[in-house]
């Protein structure tokens, strides 16, 4: 995984800027962020959506529409950090559709990271988490509305795949600039039928052979990426509702202050789920905690 460097955050004058630029306050220099575009798309200026911006053309129509905007996005964005901001950055109004102008100003600032509030709907942009996660080029971080939070955990789901290989090099570049972050490492094993049984081991059963085989690919996986036990813990749950997403998120939930971070794309060693489809579906549904998606 690329160090995260240069970040777009995309910004819609809604309610969830203020949680989305709050957050970033508290957990830039975490991230490794050293230079935001803070992006703002308006699909037509003659024709703006905000109140505040309407008013102004109506009563201030010498004051460019796009100038309101990178004004009030310069207010909120000191609100937020404070005067004194601790980070390189800039303010960009563009008219186009939002959708397609976000992904071209990734590849154009060569961003390492696009973060974009999670909304249930998309209020017409076409900028829908599931869109946004399979088509990005870059690292992406979705943040739902909510309370001001610092990270204090960080929850990777681990598949043993290069893939969630990045996702914990992730975790553990956090976890080096602030030591007390704890990472769990979490594996949802699939499980046969409770009548199955291993005819090779008969009276332990196919899954305790299962549990043991997760165990076996996990410290395979640590010894040849010359990862420490000791940086993470490890956590191995059977797949009991038969819903990895849904369980994912009931841990992730059990953590305080979690960030959970996840691979793009992966693949199970027992060939049971493509990972990425469980990305995808936490980042459409999940609404509760950021999720971090990185390649």
């Amino acid at each position: 995984m690329q160090s995260i460097r240069r970040a777009i955050v995309a910004l819609d004058l809604s309610p969830a800027d203020q949680y989305i630029l709050q957050y970033l306050a508290a957990n830039a220099a975490l991230l490794g962020i050293e230079k935001t575009y803070f992006v703002h798309i308006m699909p037509d200026f003659t024709v703006p959506k905000h109140v505040d911006v309407e008013f102004q053309k109506l009563f201030a129509p010498e004051y460019p529409v796009d100038e309101k905007v990178r004004d009030k996005l310069g207010f909120d964005i000191q609100e937020a950090f404070g005067e004194d901001i601790d980070m390189e950055y800039s303010i960009e109004v563009i008219e186009g559709k939002p959708y397609e102008k976000l992904l071209h100003w990734t590849k154009v600032k060569e961003a390492d990271l696009l973060i974009v509030g999670k909304k249930e709907t998309s209020e017409g942009s076409g900028i829908t988490a599931r869109r946004v996660a399979r088509n990005a080029r870059c690292n992406i971080m979705f943040l739902p509305t909510g309370g001001y939070r610092e990270i204090e955990n960080v929850l990777v789901p681990i598949d043993f795949s290069r893939h969630s290989l990045h996702a914990i090099e992730a975790a553990l570049a956090i976890k080096n600039r602030q030591e007390d972050t704890l990472i769990h490492g979490l594996y949802i094993v699939d499980l046969p039928p409770e009548d199955y049984y291993s005819r090779s081991r008969p009276g332990r059963g196919y899954r305790g052979v299962l549990m043991e085989s997760a165990q076996i690919a996990f410290d395979s996986f640590v010894k040849d990426h010359g990862l420490s036990k000791e940086a993470f813990g490890m956590n191995f749950l059977e797949n009991k509702q038969h819903d990895i997403a849904a369980h994912i998120e009931d841990f992730a939930m059990g953590k305080r202050n979690s960030l959970l971070i996840m691979g793009a794309k992966g693949h199970s060693p027992f060939e049971t789920f493509l990972f990425g489809s469980v990305t995808e579906k936490l980042a459409e549904r999940f609404n509760k905690l950021p999720l971090l998606i990185v390649r």
